[in-house]
């Protein structure tokens, strides 16, 4: 039954037309959850090529500081203020976001080294299972039993991929930590702080200083890492172009649209993002000819993606 209604309509139409409202946002939502995963599906591959021409952490910093300048364009086109109204609780919060998300970012490129995009998808999809745990000691959530088996079953998936990373060598195990740390500290840490302190901020706003600070972290690591400003006119044509993908479709429009859904659903709901993207991941893999996993890695991945299904369902708005 519906009691919204204003002096001088007709309930029935008033009813009618909210829920028509609430019919077109879900769409909206799903639309936005479907390009998300498109496109976080493939700018695994893309940091890959993109490394082809670019140190990881200079390459990443660019990534981010040409996504940062567009959207700032776009927000003083649309003229939007720049003052945060949360004042500087919510800078802060930003700030350690953004820094959480660099140091994220800088375990991937580094792992992208000598990890297919593939791999890489698959052992950052246990994020999710971790951001249960950050979201529960942030208070956003509770911690079900449900959630607790599917972590652990998640855990035996990981065990099984880092046991099939013991063949393909030192370099990759490496590799794999560094996806590790990003998707198990990095990533849970900077979604429950957007999910608390950017909830009332328009979603370009919250981006453009959200990933400004993360372009920053990342610029400062790249001399400590011994990193040289890239060569740009010596790097392939296809290193320029991952990077421009990177930053317009992989850091711009996926991420104003993840923080605006963030606005409107559960950390575990977006978090099941994680489901789709390693299997879209992989099958690239083998499209391109670069799959690293054997049976072992296989089976891990599919534990991992069953103690997802766990964790997260049912879906909660």
């Amino acid at each position: 039954m519906c009691h919204d209604t204003v002096p001088g309509t007709n309930p029935k139409n008033r009813c009618q037309a909210l829920h028509e409202l609430r019919t077109l946002l879900r769409s909206v939502e799903i639309l936005g959850y479907l390009l998300l995963c498109l496109i976080w599906s493939t700018t695994w591959q893309a940091i890959r090529i993109c490394l082809t021409g670019y140190p990881p952490m200079f390459g990443a910093s660019l990534r981010f500081l040409i996504a940062a300048a567009l959207l700032l364009v776009v927000v003083r086109a649309r003229k939007l203020p720049l003052r945060l109204p949360g004042g500087r609780p919510q800078h802060l919060a930003l700030l350690i976001a953004g820094i959480v998300n660099g140091l994220g970012y800088a375990c991937v490129y580094l792992a992208e080294l000598k990890l297919s995009g593939g791999t890489t998808a698959i052992i950052c999809a246990s994020s999710p299972l971790f951001t249960l745990i950050v979201a529960r000691m942030f208070g956003l959530e509770p911690l079900l039993l449900r959630r607790l088996l599917g972590m652990s079953i998640g855990l035996g998936g990981m065990a099984a991929l880092f046991w099939e990373g013991q063949t393909l060598g030192d370099g990759q195990i490496r590799a794999m930590l560094f996806a590790l740390v990003a998707a198990a500290v990095m990533w849970p840490i900077y979604g429950a702080l957007l999910k608390r302190y950017a909830h009332d901020l328009p979603p370009l706003l919250s981006t453009l200083y959200f990933l400004f600070y993360t372009a920053l972290t990342l610029l400062v690591l790249a001399p400590l890492r011994g990193e040289s400003w890239p060569n740009i006119a010596a790097a392939p044509a296809q290193a320029h172009l991952a990077l421009i993908f990177l930053a317009v479709f992989g850091s711009v429009v996926a991420w104003s649209i993840y923080l605006a859904l963030l606005q409107r659903l559960d950390l575990s709901v977006l978090s099941t993002l994680g489901l789709v993207q390693p299997v879209l991941a992989l099958g690239l893999d083998l499209v391109l000819r670069e799959a690293q996993l054997g049976p072992r890695g296989y089976l891990g991945a599919l534990l991992v993606l069953v103690a997802m299904g766990l964790s997260t369902w049912p879906l909660r708005r």
